[in-house]
């Protein structure tokens, strides 16, 4: 799996365990330890969208490590 801490600031393209992609922007990232009570990292995407019906989420959205199936960085 690629290092999440290294995607903040880019733009990525990310598929989910349900086979679902999304694109949008890494706003943050969250430590194992900081991220109570899961204690699994994440990343907070921001300007997400849903890629089959371009559903536009106004608030950012967290993906825990056991979410992801799959990154591509975009820029």
């Amino acid at each position: 799996m690629i290092n999440l801490k290294e995607l903040v600031g880019r733009k990525i393209r990310i598929t989910d365990i349900d086979e679902i992609e999304y694109e949008g922007v890494v706003d943050e990232y969250i430590d194992a330890e900081d991220n109570v009570p899961e204690e699994i990292e994440a990343i907070i995407l921001i300007n997400l969208k849903k890629i089959d019906d371009s559903d536009i989420f106004g608030n950012p959205i967290e993906f825990t490590t056991p979410e992801i199936k799959n990154i591509d960085v975009m820029e």
